[in-house]
């Protein structure tokens, strides 16, 4: 099978780094192509990846799929759809629009924006969501209804070296959160920081960048506990942040999927999580300790009572993960989900 990935940049991204794993996989047995278009690529790829401009025709029909990520290359797809003949194209939908839109633009960009991606998303091959939870959620408003689901996967090795003395702040039991480049109030990490404040043995480890640090530290500030939250910047080896701390928090208002907790599972870290829905279709409450969204007493509790079962649960959640949640195991149903459109024939 030839397979093209269309993606807005190389960069880390969690839509980026889902083609990534992809191609790691599918370039064993398979052609694989990359094509990005904004001037970024600060990380490398397991295949060459090659810029284009939006008006710029690719050999479509050289491909079985062409597969888009993102607003501008699903744009790039339905602009060009009359040079597409043979090849079946395909879009993943990475988060719940509406209420990502919410938290990232003004209302009337927001709501621009969402029907821009409706339109050019209309013509698709098959529409992919990261959730059964998902597919529901679109089927209500989006024009293409084509819809279908398959979880996210990471790679199962991991790579630990040594603990970095940024990470050794204190003796206090360390609780981590993970926001990459993609720090804002849908984290809904301002949470922790409140609990904090009845939590006197414990400290908060933020790893990542945002629109929202300045506000968490302003946070921490006017609850008192700004000496027991450190801010550790983006980690170009989650990995030794994970392995350094005690537990995970992931309270997220809303959330597509959450590589990052697939990366905290895979390192048998124990993890709260709010209890959106997308989180309860991934993982037991055997698994993961949820709590109620905004309430911080609830969330307190969570916290203390995983902290008493940490090697239980830390190892419940590994299962799952390498069960379920590899980028193997991604890759498979990926391409399960390609022969079968191709087998469609229909367009």
């Amino acid at each position: 099978m030839k397979i093209a990935y269309l993606v807005p940049y190389i960069a880390q991204s969690g839509p980026v780094n889902v083609v990534k794993y992809l191609c790691r996989e599918l370039k064993k047995k398979h052609d694989v192509d990359v094509f990005y278009f904004k001037d970024i690529k600060s990380i490398e790829f397991p295949v060459k990846a090659n810029r284009i401009g939006f008006f710029e025709k690719i050999d479509f029909d050289a491909y079985d799929i062409i597969h888009s990520h993102g607003v501008v290359p699903d744009a790039y797809v339905w602009w060009h759809r009359k040079s597409i003949h043979k090849a079946k194209t395909v879009t993943t939908l990475h988060n719940y629009v509406k209420e990502d839109f919410k938290y990232a633009y003004n209302p009337m960009k927001a709501f621009l924006l969402e029907k821009v991606w409706n339109i050019v998303t209309s013509k698709h091959d098959q529409i992919v969501t990261l959730s059964k939870d998902a597919v529901k959620y679109y089927q209500k408003f989006w024009k293409n209804k084509k819809l279908d689901y398959v979880y996210n996967g990471i790679p199962s090795d991991v790579d630990i070296l040594v603990h970095e003395k940024q990470f050794d702040k204190d003796n206090l039991i360390k609780i981590g959160v993970i926001g990459s480049g993609d720090i804002t109030k849908r984290k809904g990490f301002d949470q922790v920081v409140q609990a904090l404040k009845y939590l006197k043995n414990y400290s908060f480890y933020i790893a990542g960048t945002g629109q929202q640090v300045e506000n968490l530290k302003q946070l921490a500030k006017e609850y008192g506990v700004e000496e027991r939250v450190f801010f550790t910047g983006f980690q170009k080896n989650i990995a030794l942040f994970i392995d350094a701390m005690d537990l995970f928090v992931v309270p997220s208002r809303s959330e597509g999927f959450s590589l990052a907790l697939q990366e905290i599972a895979r390192q048998k870290k124990p993890v709260v999580c709010s209890n959106i829905p997308i989180f309860q279709e991934l993982f037991s409450k055997e698994e993961v300790i949820y709590f109620e969204l905004e309430n911080i007493n609830d969330l307190c509790s969570a916290i203390e009572a995983i902290n008493e079962k940490k090697d239980s649960y830390g190892e419940k959640i590994f299962q799952k993960f390498n069960n379920t949640y590899t980028s193997a195991v991604m890759a498979d149903h990926y391409l399960m989900l390609y022969s079968r459109i191709i087998k469609d024939g229909s367009k």
